[in-house]
């Protein structure tokens, strides 16, 4: 399981953790009591005849790099790996260098102090480190070194929501390539820089997924390994819980250089407005005024960048609303209907809102929204057991339904009355066309299909039916032209096979007829905390991406570039009448 570090931290808990030992060693010292002083074994050994003002800084820096050098063993090796409170992770690791400190260290250093030259070794002094006071030392020092490291190693990525992030300084490109014309018109074969930011902790932890994989400063590098892949589009999304300051104040140094490198060589983004997270000041989704500022920011957006083309307003609302409202897992963490319809209609009114402004800067954008195709099945026939499946399969469709105006199912007109969303409110979704030029986004994971047991759970299925059939449906109802538009696999030593799959049921629907204009692999690098929806900041990577975190390709990052060789110059490839007829 290969993790995140937060090193600075580390280092931090494992001195501190020292400081506290040695503390209470000097407390239990001068009360008289006989203990095993650590700092005095080591400082006298380069000191033995000299004054504490000669020995206590140099044993003390040596206990504290070693405590530093057990936290950074901890932080790599152990965090996350127990289900317990952090201070009780790190009190059962000290359990570790306490006994290599009895058995190893203590008779190494009662040699190290021996006056003479030859000694006779026999079994008292193996086991010197078991004589009351030092063994009661060894306990209570490594119990609180244990209980300070793992008090003060905690949330190894994100940050605090209060606080302004700073800015990486961004690395220069190993690689710079040249400008790239723009091919209209082809079909679009994508990746994307995950940028989910929602918080946690009820608020006051910020998930970054860009600054936890290091985008920030690395994105010179991300985009020219892109570009070697040979992709033509990128999902990018600005971080707008960073940029968007305040009611007409925005910090778009985070985005500048970026898009500017994007506009010249390539690949052409896709822009991700709003990606799980709002910025601190709008607090969640339950607040209506996200509609009113989000629409501000992105008419700013459009107006600033004119030369994008391709938007995402809102990602995934459905998931969104689950995820904040339903399942209180990120943001406002509720649990209950109404905070879970309240969600809904404010991101969607919030996407509504997004689009018109951006149109009015910009009159040929194209709108691609990105959901994820969902299905639940019943585990048998009981009547509740399949009422609760079909409400499910109805409800995945509701975000979607209202931005693009179709009307919802009767059952969910009445769940929506229940929860306070009169006919005036709800006629004013409906009584809008949606853009031309509008594409469903329909992302895919192995979680998607979901199975209702007897007791009315979500358990996950697998892959039963596959993103053609679940495509199909979404496809029939809203008849709009689609993408395939996030996948990616858990298993990384499966994904390759994972990708050629999710791609033959891509040719297989197109081949029904069903209009695609492109297929993505998500993301770029590998991702953070993803295994647990980033619910906890622990820092565990999670190995989807084309490329892990040191920049080196995967099996699956090689598959991809070779499915895009194989496919790219295909005259139905080459020129893709669905994008080319919403271009037109």
């Amino acid at each position: 399981m290969l993790r995140v570090v937060a090193f600075r931290k580390a280092i931090l808990a494992g001195a501190a953790g020292a400081l506290a030992w040695e503390a209470a060693v000097r407390l239990l010292a001068l009360a008289g009591l006989p203990i095993f002083d650590m700092t005095r074994e080591l400082g006298t050994l380069p000191f033995p005849r000299s004054s504490a003002f000669a020995w206590w800084p140099a044993g003390f820096t040596a206990h504290a790099l070693v405590g530093a050098g057990w936290a950074l063993f901890y932080a790599y090796f152990f965090w996350a790996r127990l289900r317990l409170a952090p201070v009780l992770q790190g009190l059962v690791f000290a359990a570790l260098p306490a006994v290599l400190a009895t058995f190893v260290i203590v008779p190494q250093l009662q040699l190290m102090h021996l006056p003479q030259h030859a000694v006779q070794l026999g079994w008292g002094l193996f086991l010197a480190g078991l004589a009351p006071a030092m063994l009661g030392g060894l306990v209570l020092g490594h119990a609180l070194f244990g209980l300070v490291v793992g008090a003060i190693y905690t949330h190894p990525v994100g940050y605090r929501a209060s606080l302004a992030e700073r800015k990486p300084r961004s690395r220069d490109a190993r690689r710079r390539s040249r400008e790239r014309p723009r091919n209209d018109g082809c079909f679009i074969f994508a990746t994307g820089i995950e940028c989910s930011y929602p918080t946690v902790e009820h608020g006051r932890w910020r998930r970054d997924q860009m600054l936890s994989t290091h985008h920030y400063a690395r994105w010179r590098e991300d985009f020219e390994l892109a570009r070697e892949l040979g992709v033509t589009h990128i999902r990018y999304g600005p971080p707008l819980h960073l940029i968007f300051t305040g009611p007409g104040r925005y910090e778009w140094s985070w985005c500048d250089e970026p898009l500017q490198e994007m506009h010249a060589l390539g690949p052409e983004p896709i822009v991700d407005l709003c990606h799980f997270g709002v910025p601190t000041w709008l607090e969640n989704f339950q607040n209506d005024e996200i509609v009113e500022a989000l629409t501000e920011y992105a008419g700013a957006f459009a107006r600033r960048y004119p030369w994008v083309r391709f938007y995402t307003p809102v990602n995934e609302m459905y998931v969104c609303a689950r995820m904040s409202a339903l399942q209180g897992v990120w943001n406002e963490q509720r649990s209950d209907e109404a905070s879970f319809v309240r969600a809904v209609l404010n991101l969607a009114a919030a996407s509504i809102g997004m689009t018109d402004a951006i149109l009015a800067a910009q009159p040929d954008a194209v709108f691609v929204n990105s959901e994820s195709s969902e299905f639940c099945q019943s585990c048998c026939p009981d009547e509740e057991v399949q009422r609760v499946a079909d409400f499910e399969n109805e409800r995945r469709f509701l975000p979607i339904d209202l931005i693009y105006a179709h009307g919802v199912s009767d059952g969910i007109r009445d769940y929506l009355r229940e929860h306070g969303v009169d006919d005036a409110h709800y006629a004013r979704f409906m009584d809008r066309k949606p853009p031309r030029r509008t594409v469903l986004g329909l992302d895919y994971y192995e979680w998607n299909e979901k199975l209702i047991d007897r007791d009315g759970r979500a358990l996950s299925l697998g892959e039963l039916f596959g993103w053609y059939v679940i495509a199909s449906q979404y496809w029939r109802r809203y008849k709009r032209t689609l993408m395939y538009t996030e996948t990616n696999r858990t298993d990384a030593g499966d994904a390759s096979r994972w990708l050629w799959r999710q791609w033959h049921n891509v040719q297989l629907l197109r081949s029904a007829g069903a209009p695609i204009v492109g297929f993505t692999w998500y993301s770029l690098t590998d991702q953070i905390d993803w295994d647990r929806a980033i619910e906890a900041p622990l820092g565990i990577v999670y190995p989807v991406g084309l490329f892990d975190l040191n920049r080196d390709p995967r099996s699956v990052g090689l598959s991809y570039k070779h499915l895009i060789d194989m496919h790219c110059h295909l005259p139905q490839n080459r020129d893709c009448k669905p994008l080319q007829e919403l271009l037109a």
